[in-house]
């Protein structure tokens, strides 16, 4: 054994390791703290977490210990864990994720679930997504609608280039079209200059009070751009809602995730737009996250 492993007699196993960065993460109220000791050290040493289970009485080597403690005072930082990752599953997918995006929640699923069930498999759709982030919502699109054509729009280039690559490695590349834009822009309908099938949205809903009293976690590491509208978190649902006739085709549909009380605003808002069929669909926990409304067919 390498002598470097033993330290005044005490062989630093893997197993004593992740319950002494265990106690650590939780000292400093980590959610999930076994969880994360575990797939931070899965990381350090390229292992997925059965192979972990299989080496539980596995020696570290010294810089194998000196790079899972750099990984965890990262977390107890308060750094995300799919950012140290650089991943994250959604949809049963994986993306990469960086602090240019969204970690992906899977609330959101709800939306991309709706969606899907609102085009048949077979049949050529035309979408876009606008906010897209990491591409989580445009991609889960394109690998389940696997005759939809998707657009992907964000007004990021380095959050469009994150996009890019999970196209890539989710083998896309070539169902995607990439776009920067800027919803709130006074050409954003032009610039675009083509109508779809669907229009979809998962835009920044936190009001400027709300941003301000969010977890440390989530406001000092993932992208305000992303979260919060400046305002009273409807913006953008405005715009989406304004710029609906002009964007769907006849009878095409605009779907949106809206944060926890805001399904009966976004709704009106819908609605005083002109939109038919406006509708909220609840998520699993019963909450309000989705609000769906179609063009007219005329």
């Amino acid at each position: 054994m390498n002598q470097d492993t033993v330290r005044s007699g005490v062989v630093w196993r893997l197993m004593d390791v992740l319950k002494e960065a265990t106690g650590f993460l939780e000292a400093r109220q980590i959610e999930a703290p076994r969880l994360n000791a575990e797939r931070l050290m899965a990381h350090v040493l390229g292992l997925s977490r059965v192979e972990l289970y299989l080496r539980f009485d596995q020696p570290l080597e010294p810089g194998e210990r000196q790079a899972y403690k750099a990984v965890l005072r990262q977390r107890a930082g308060g750094t995300p864990l799919q950012y140290i990752l650089g991943e994250t599953e959604f949809m049963s997918l994986n993306f990469r994720v960086n602090p240019a995006v969204l970690i992906p929640r899977p609330e959101t699923e709800t939306l991309v679930e709706f969606v899907m069930h609102q085009h048949p498999v077979e049949r050529a759709v035309s979408l876009i997504d606008v906010g897209t982030g990491s591409g989580a919502i445009a991609l889960s699109l394109a690998h389940y609608l696997p005759q939809a054509s998707v657009t992907a729009l964000d007004i990021s280039q380095h959050a469009l280039e994150t996009a890019k690559q999970n196209a890539e490695q989710l083998g896309l590349s070539d169902r995607l079209h990439w776009q920067r834009g800027d919803l709130y822009s006074d050409d954003f309908v032009r610039s675009i200059g083509k109508t779809f099938d669907a229009v979809v949205s998962n835009p920044p809903y936190v009001t400027l009070a709300e941003y301000a009293a969010l977890a440390t976690e989530i406001r000092e590491h993932e992208p305000r751009l992303a979260l919060c509208d400046e305002g009273d978190g409807l913006s953008a649902y405005r715009h989406l809602a304004g710029h609906a006739a002009t964007l769907l085709k006849p009878g095409g549909l605009l779907a949106v995730e809206v944060g926890d009380t805001q399904s009966e605003a976004v709704q009106a808002i819908f609605q005083t737009a002109g939109l038919l069929a406006v509708d909220i669909i609840k998520d699993l926990n019963g909450i309000g996250r989705v609000v769906s409304g179609r063009r007219s067919e005329d």
